[in-house]
Parts: structure tokens; sequence; C-alpha cells
């Protein structure tokens, strides 16, 4: 992705997929969940620490139709034919991050910094997701040393 452009999106009424029910998948869904995002995850198996009772979960393999009204999709195997058969099922549609490859995502996740009247992101681009996450916490240092912060982070 060349050109990203960052906007801040409402996921309340929104459909969300997550591919994948593994670690990586239990990062997205608590984000997501947060979000207040219809959440279905589709994965055989389902980590222990993703809430049952908080999303829709379909214990099989992916297929193509299981995508059909999502408006959103996040991928989180570690199965590269798995990641391609989602991505290409997907259509113009449907924003989709591919979390092991970003040249298949239409969008990036962010580290976040977030207060009752204050929302910062970080982003690499995909590049590199634990410099996110640094520059996230220095932010968050130097919010709380100068008072401007009383929130939460993400």
């Amino acid at each position: 992705m060349e050109h990203p452009y960052p906007v801040v999106i409402d996921l309340s009424k929104k459909q969300v997929a997550v591919i994948g029910g593994g670690h990586v998948a239990v990062r997205k869904v608590k984000g997501l969940l947060a979000a207040h995002a219809n959440v279905t995850v589709i994965s055989p198996q389902l980590d222990a620490a993703i809430d049952q009772n908080a999303v829709t979960w379909q214990a099989k393999q992916f297929e193509p139709a299981d995508i059909k009204n999502m408006d959103m999709i996040i991928i989180c195997t570690s199965d590269s034919a798995v990641n391609r058969m989602v991505v290409a099922a997907a259509t113009h549609f449907q924003l989709v991050n591919d979390a092991s490859d970003k040249s298949r995502s239409d969008f990036y996740n962010v580290a976040r910094v977030e207060s009752s009247d204050l929302l910062l992101t970080v982003s690499t681009k995909g590049a590199s997701p634990s410099k996110a996450k640094l520059i996230k916490n220095k932010l968050k240092e130097w919010l709380n040393q100068n008072d401007w912060f009383n929130g939460k982070e993400s």
C-alpha cells in the first residue's frame, strides 16, 4: 500500500470476520469487541482467551461463502493457501487485512492511545508492530508527564 489514507472507523454496525482462532486472532478480536463490532470467528479451533459468548464462532475450515456478508475481514492464519483463498474470495466492497502479508491488505491496524477526549494512533504502515508499540508507549509516557492523559490504550 503506497498511499494510505488514515481514518477512524465506527464498527458498531459492521460485520467483521476473523479467519483463524489462534494468538494473533486473540489480539484482533479483543480490539474489535472493544469497538463493538459484530465479530464472527471462522476457525476449527478457538484460543481459550477468546470469549465464545462475545463472538459467533464457526468451528470449521474457511470456505469462500463464509465471508459473503462481511464488511471487514481480518486474516489471522499461518496457512498461506487459506490466506490467499480468503483474499481471492473477498469483493471490492470488503476491507481485508492479511496479518501475514501486508501486500494483500487494504488497511493496517494501528497502535493507539485513547482517553475520553483524545485518540492518537501510530502506524509503521505494517512494517514493524513492535516499533509502533514502542512509539505508542513513549507517547503515553509523554502525555502522562504533561497531565494530558488519563485513559486507556491498545
